[in-house]
């Protein structure tokens, strides 16, 4: 059972990355992005810290993304994960934590299935929509290793390599990081915030239909069903 004693807790550590480390996101992703913030400040995984949790019910529901500057290509900063909300949503609890730093702050929801009903609130949802404009369409090609790939960036969550555990979660293999869904639909746009909804997972091989539309609103669709949601916002000065 979820630990909910978690609420609150406070970790701080030192992150140091490379040029390097990089390079090997923008290999998993397909390109580089701001995006590449996320992994570095959440290093593990969204998923770490859900104490008590049958992590094979954790599924990883939003993400956040906000840039204080232009991220160096090298360097060390400190980091601050706090989780900030627990809410029941019925089926489940949403878990939020927040991940702090100098140069940029993260907030990832995770849905535990079954730990729902104890009675707190259920928070609000943010509003995803998309223009009714054509968007540009591009498509990208994942491969059988894509969440191997996605791995080397430190998400350790066995739910994309471990082909018994993914088992136990529901699914036939193990499937893609929405992470590195996300960095695939982001590559390449120069952004200073960012958030997204995960919808549907997808699975290592799936060739990915990626909808993006000049107002920064995207979407992600493979088999022909949404996978990914959200925005990003250009500039500091963009109202949006």
């Amino acid at each position: 059972m979820l630990n909910h004693g978690i609420l609150g807790v406070v970790e701080r550590q030192v992150r140091t990355w490379s040029a390097g480390d990089a390079g090997v996101y923008a290999a998993a992703a397909g390109g580089y992005s701001p995006a590449f913030a996320i992994p570095l400040l959440q290093q593990g995984g969204p998923q770490l810290g859900l104490t008590g949790a049958d992590m094979t019910q954790v599924l990883h529901a939003e993400q956040s993304l906000w840039l204080h500057g232009p991220l160096p290509s090298h360097g060390s900063a400190v980091v601050t994960k706090t989780v900030t909300d627990i809410y029941d949503k019925g089926s489940g609890a949403l878990v939020v934590s927040t991940w702090e730093s100098t140069h940029a702050s993260t907030r990832s929801s995770c849905f535990v299935k079954g730990e729902g009903g104890f009675g707190c609130e259920r928070g609000e949802t943010r509003e995803f929509t998309v223009p009714g404009t054509a968007p540009e369409v591009g498509f990208f090609q994942t491969t059988g290793d894509q969440a191997l790939r996605y791995r080397e960036t430190g998400d350790v969550n066995p739910m994309h390599h471990d082909a018994e555990f993914a088992r136990r979660a529901g699914f036939a293999q193990p499937i893609l990081h929405g992470l590195c869904t996300l960095g695939i639909t982001v590559r390449g746009l120069d952004f200073t915030e960012l958030h997204a909804r995960f919808t549907a997972p997808v699975t290592p091989g799936d060739e990915l239909r990626i909808e993006r539309w000049p107002t920064g609103e995207f979407r992600t669709f493979a088999n022909d069903r949404q996978v990914l949601l959200g925005s990003v916002r250009f500039s500091e000065v963009d109202s949006r």
